[in-house]
């Protein structure tokens, strides 16, 4: 006896008004390079950090038939299978829970739009929809995932459910799909057999080693360490798959499991990330703008200073040298060198106002630089669930 298939669609809504569900994965669909997979098994480690250990949520929506089917046929098995049938319900246990968990579940407009975006296929859908995920305010987020003042997460995966922090920031577009994509993984993960996980780790360090020069990673696995002990690889394992291109061929083999096209989620999460980086270099070329021309001010006012002193001390010789009579019987000699002097006053009273306009240059710069750090203020706040709206950072 086996379970019905899912629907071939996915379902859109059609004139019975069906909710889309994905159709049922292929349990033994066949993997290049990978160990088979006779079975799916519960997992043996501890739940993904981080766990709240919150129920799910309450059903708010009535039951369809599908749903009905698929929550009967799982009570069926679960107490009338013969001998045979009960072998196969416990060597699938996880797999039959997972089925009659999707057909308990109904997505959001926003849960389905998240799973469009980010091009996940009918296996990645399905494991997503699996664990419930769910678009959290800020309190939400924080208590359903244990998040302390000191960490900064956008999503979590309980073991349960996927939880993702609603981040509205529309120059963050694509955050959400790519946080979606990252804790389904951690999802897809956690229903793999031991030796698949090994083999994974191995290819996954190999990726690691390979952008060993990319320093925001390596601080990402060091605070990973420190504050999540033992979820090297499976964060390993989502980081590398929604964010890094040009893997390792295995790897994107592998990662086609879950994803239409990988590059979708990889180009989502470049976008976004440029937001900052643009920002960040913007900060650092005004910053530079600002020292270089400080120094220029400094420079000009030092040798301004010199001048005009040197210019006083010239005028005072001058008048000395009229009051003793010096130009008697010189008149030329007189207004040459007071025409001479007034030319040196009038080019200092340039050199003055250019250091002025060098000044006032000076200030618009450094509140450009001070509106640039409040936006990028902002945007750090917009997905930071630890931070209350409105009492600042």
């Amino acid at each position: 006896m086996s379970l019905p298939p899912y629907p071939t669609g996915p379902e859109r809504g059609g004139a019975e008004g069906r909710p889309p569900v994905p159709p049922m994965p292929q349990q033994h669909a066949p993997q290049p390079s990978y160990p088979p997979q006779p079975t799916q098994q519960f997992p043996s480690h501890a739940p993904q950090p981080n766990a709240s250990g919150s129920p799910k949520p309450a059903r708010t929506r009535g039951i369809t038939w599908w749903q009905g089917l698929m929550v009967g046929v799982a009570a069926l098995l679960a107490i009338a299978l013969p001998v045979s049938g009960g072998v196969y319900y416990m060597a699938n246990a996880r797999l039959i829970a997972d089925r009659q968990s999707v057909a308990d579940y109904t997505p959001s407009d926003n849960i389905a739009s998240l799973v469009e975006r980010a091009d996940l296929n009918d296996v990645g859908t399905f494991i997503f929809y699996t664990s419930h995920p769910e678009l959290n305010t800020a309190n939400e987020f924080n208590t359903a995932c244990g998040i302390r003042p000191e960490q900064f997460l956008l999503g979590c995966y309980t073991g349960e459910t996927i939880h993702l922090y609603d981040v509205t920031e529309e120059r963050l577009d694509g955050l959400r799909e790519v946080t979606a994509a990252h804790e389904m993984l951690h999802a897809a993960f956690d229903r793999l057999d031991t030796a698949s996980q090994d083999h994974l780790g191995d290819l996954l360090e190999k990726a690691y080693e390979e952008h060993g020069d990319d320093p925001e990673l390596a601080e990402r696995m060091d605070a990973y360490a420190v504050s999540q002990p033992g979820t090297r690889i499976t964060e390993l394992h989502s980081i590398i798959g929604t964010e890094f291109a040009d893997l390792d061929p295995e790897l994107e083999t592998y990662y086609k499991r879950y994803f239409n096209d990988r590059s979708v989620v990889v180009d989502l999460h470049a976008s976004y990330m440029k937001v900052f980086s643009d920002l960040e270099q913007q900060t650092t070329d005004l910053s530079n703008q600002i020292l270089a021309l400080a120094d220029e001010i400094e420079s000009d006012t030092a040798t301004f200073n010199a001048d005009q002193t040197q210019l006083n001390t010239d005028i005072d010789a001058f008048i000395a040298k009229n009051q003793a009579y010096g130009y008697s019987g010189d008149p030329a000699g007189f207004d040459a060198d007071k025409a001479a002097l007034i030319a040196r006053d009038s080019e200092l009273e340039t050199r003055r106002t250019a250091i002025n306009d060098k000044t006032t240059r000076l200030g618009d710069l450094q509140q450009q630089l001070r509106d640039l750090d409040a936006d990028a203020q902002a945007l750090n706040r917009s997905i930071d669930s630890t931070i209350v709206p409105g009492e600042g950072i």
